[in-house]
């Protein structure tokens, strides 16, 4: 992430060291995602991280009308948990407790010394403005644009990437997977399909800025933090309250960046890595299947040397351009948390092999305001009563239950997943079209260490 934030369209948040007062609560967007600050900020707050599980689309029932997988089913226990959580309301205690520099606890983090910025990347000099007219250009009586003097092709991205991986530190980098790994043999797939989505987001974030930057070179790509605590319904649900656990609802949103367009135009940016590594028996119905699968897949596995099997092997499979209904209300809220004038938002699905989609969901104001009935509703029947909320609630019960959802909540769900469906396909980036580091000879290295 520090590379990303020294690259020329990149526009990076200051050091949380560096940032002594805050003069209003949306202010807050400043710390970055990587600080203790930002992570305070949660406490009591539902964030995108709760809200599809405060909504009831990870119950099991609404969980299988949407196609979402059993994997990523879960109850709303955990979102609850959360909003029981007493969380930084005012501007008052914002500027107490994040604008301290022992804040945390005394925790300070490890990069707390302001470090000289990196000299990493060199900038393009192709102008894909000129090449774009030029290539379209088909009538020589009416243009005067000549063809961009270039020795080969243009340049395909933004900047130059200048670091290279060693021989030696590829080495050094697989023995240290391997140790992680087997220190966390319990939960390895799920863990794998975690450590892949962190360690590969600045990367998608880089194939966003590197698209878009051809369209138009006069963008910048933007980190924030966590936006929305300025928002009018926060302000008016920070008022305090003499009981805490019936103090009101207050949402939060983290996009992965903000895309600014030179006219002014803003749109969140949301990646997902989709993680290549899969359990061995996923998908092989009987011993022959799966034994076939081994050959074909062996050279791609991890080793467990415990017992001497492939336990890993790598599924890659064509990307759909549809935005998966448990990211709706992710993107819905990032874009309600930007404010007014953010009418869209942009989904990056990228693959390790076979290159990335670009989405765009246009927002929705009426299936905003549904979902912010759906989650008051949660933080009213659950978070205020102190009940931890049952299996598929909303959707089990009638209208006139306590908790009811009734024909209102079964079409929300159904809208739900019309929007992933009806998402706008920007484009298709090739596998050559995500810049990733080189190797010492000046060639893409692997991106498995085995």
């Amino acid at each position: 992430m520090e590379h990303l934030r020294a690259h020329p369209s990149f526009c990076p948040l200051p050091h949380p060291s560096t940032i002594k007062h805050l003069t209003s609560l949306e202010d807050v967007r400043m710390f970055r995602q990587d600080s203790w600050q930002w992570d305070a900020l949660h406490d009591g707050r539902c964030t995108t991280s709760q809200a599809c599980a405060a909504l009831g689309l990870l119950e099991q029932k609404a969980g299988h009308e949407l196609g979402i997988p059993r994997s990523l089913r879960r109850g709303g226990t955990g979102a609850y948990h959360r909003l029981k959580g007493v969380a930084l309301r005012t501007l008052e205690e914002m500027n107490e407790v994040l604008c301290d520099s022992q804040g945390g606890g005394g925790e300070i983090m490890k990069d707390q010394k302001q470090e000289e910025e990196p000299f990493v990347w060199k900038r393009s000099r192709t102008n894909w403005n000129k090449i774009r007219h030029y290539s379209n250009s088909n009538n020589k009586n009416t243009t005067t644009t000549t063809p961009p003097v270039r020795q080969q092709k243009p340049f395909p991205f933004a900047a130059k990437y200048l670091p290279v991986i060693l021989n030696k530190d590829l080495q050094h980098r697989k023995k240290e997977a391997q140790n992680h790994y087997f220190s966390s043999w319990s939960s390895a797939p799920m863990n794998a399909r975690m450590q892949w989505g962190n360690a590969q987001e600045a990367t998608a974030v880089l194939t966003a800025l590197n698209y878009f930057w051809k369209v138009d070179s006069g963008i910048v790509v933007k980190e924030v933090g966590m936006c929305g605590a300025g928002l009018e319904m926060n302000v008016t649900a920070g008022e305090k309250h003499d009981d805490k656990s019936k103090e009101g609802l207050i949402i939060g949103a983290s996009p992965d960046a903000i895309i600014q367009y030179p006219n002014g135009t803003l749109e969140a940016l949301e990646v997902k890595n989709h993680c290549p590594f899969v359990p061995r028996d996923w998908g092989s119905r009987n011993k022959k299947n799966r034994k076939r699968h081994d050959n074909d897949q062996n050279k791609e596995s991890v080793d467990d040397t415990r017992d001497n099997k492939k336990v890993f092997r790598i599924r890659e499979l064509p990307i759909r351009p549809t935005v998966p209904p448990m990211y709706v209300p992710q993107l819905m809220m990032e874009m309600l948390c930007l404010g007014p004038s953010c009418r869209s938002v942009i989904m990056v699905r990228q693959t390790a092999t076979i290159g990335a989609v670009i989405l765009r969901l246009h927002r929705d104001d009426e299936w905003i305001e549904e979902m912010l009935y759906w989650l008051r509703r949660f933080m009213t029947n659950f978070v205020h009563e102190g009940t931890p909320p049952p299996a598929n609630f909303f959707w089990d019960n009638d209208d006139d239950s306590i908790h009811g959802g009734g024909e209102r909540y079964r079409r929300f769900v159904t809208r739900t997943k019309e929007i992933g469906e009806a998402v706008e396909l920007v484009d298709y980036v090739s596998h050559s079209g995500v810049q990733r580091v080189m190797s010492e000879g000046k060639r893409p290295i692997s991106l498995f260490l085995d």
